[in-house]
């Protein structure tokens, strides 16, 4: 939420002298974070009618400087005056007109709002004209509070609505599709493009869901894990990735090829495919990448990624450390080890996608497109 309030004034040109000792009494309000705006302030190249229309849409406050001249003139007549006022009628913005020369904008839309200074007498006709400009800076700040206040109060309201939409039913709580684990974190890191950060921490969610944090991660546990936690993540990685990484990116290559449920030519194809096998020529140099060789980018194979929760979760069982089997990679013979193993994992992965395809998602479980 910002503080700050924009303040935009329009005036005559004719009226420079009053805008200036207007000017002078507003600047202590710069303090407090209520800044003021005029067109002298336009910097040289810069499309004025365009800056001035952005500036009068993005105001808090908008001051009428108003004199015979400022109701002379057609662009504050045609253009800044109707937009002020609709602004003002929305709700968007408050209009002060400030009474600079006593003229006839009584006869005009603004004679309905709340003029200054006090009792509309305008400025010039005050015995003390210090006097008279307090009277208008003490009106802004009234109306910055105001808005502050209206501000702040919108800001909790909408804090409460999150709290209350974050704040699972007895009914989700006790469904069986609500999610198990926090995907706060894994999002945020594909949002950072730290995909390799993101592929661990997939590991480590699917891990904590199925509570298998010091064991292996089964073939009965992929079977079993809850549909609305595999979405999650096959959502949140296709949606980061724009479409090149996730669950259901490797599934569709996965049958593309056959659906292999063992270690056999087209799960090496798979393999060659996703980027975790190299291709090799004539049968030389086409074994399977180690960790040094896995592509955390976005430049990786489709399908390429998450590669952890088949393998990286069985390795760091192996070597009684999950953190550093992770850190420092493994072995050719280790990583071969489960290669041959991981045809029955990504077989039950798929599996599992599909028999939760057929579920319903709860609408506040759906990622924002």
């Amino acid at each position: 939420m910002s503080d700050t309030i924009e303040v935009f004034i329009s005036y005559s040109k004719q009226d420079k002298a009053l805008r200036d000792g207007l000017l002078s009494h507003l600047r202590p309000l710069e303090a407090k974070g209520i800044i003021s705006w005029h067109d002298r302030q336009i910097l040289p190249g810069t499309e004025w009618d365009a800056e001035i229309k952005a500036r009068l849409n993005a105001a808090d406050i908008i001051l009428l400087l108003i004199s015979s001249d400022f109701l002379a003139t057609d662009y504050c007549t045609r253009v800044e005056i109707p937009e002020a006022l609709r602004r003002h009628e929305a709700g968007e913005a408050t209009v002060m007109p400030v009474i600079l020369r006593s003229c006839g904008w009584r006869y005009t839309p603004l004679a309905k709002i709340q003029a200054y200074p006090e009792k509309a007498e305008p400025i010039k006709s005050w015995k003390d004209i210090d006097e008279a400009y307090t009277n208008v800076v003490n009106g802004v700040y009234l109306a910055a509070t105001k808005i502050k206040e209206r501000r702040s109060s919108q800001a909790q309201e909408e804090q409460e609505c999150i709290q209350q939409e974050q704040q699972p039913s007895d009914q989700t709580r006790s469904s069986p599709d609500a999610l198990r684990g926090d995907y706060a974190h894994l999002e945020a890191l594909m949002k950072a493009g730290k995909w390799k950060e993101a592929d661990y921490e997939t590991a480590k969610q699917m891990s904590d869901v199925m509570e298998r944090q010091t064991e292996l991660l089964r073939v009965k546990d992929i079977e079993q894990f809850p549909c609305a936690d595999l979405r999650m993540m096959d959502q949140l990685w296709v949606k980061y990735s724009k479409g090149k990484f996730g669950f259901s990116v490797q599934k569709q290559i996965w049958q593309k090829w056959g659906s292999p449920t063992e270690y056999s030519t087209q799960w090496k194809k798979f393999g060659e495919e996703v980027g975790w096998k190299k291709k090799g020529v004539l049968g030389v140099k086409n074994d399977w990448k180690i960790f040094s060789e896995v592509i955390f980018d976005i430049s990786a194979p489709s399908g390429h990624l998450p590669i952890g929760w088949n393998s990286v979760m069985q390795l760091g069982k192996w070597k009684k450390d999950f953190h550093n089997a992770w850190a420092y990679g493994w072995t050719t013979s280790s990583w071969e080890h489960i290669i041959r193993r991981s045809p029955s994992y990504v077989s039950s992965l798929v599996s599992r996608l599909v028999s939760c395809a057929g579920t319903e998602r709860p609408k506040s479980q759906e990622l924002e497109e």
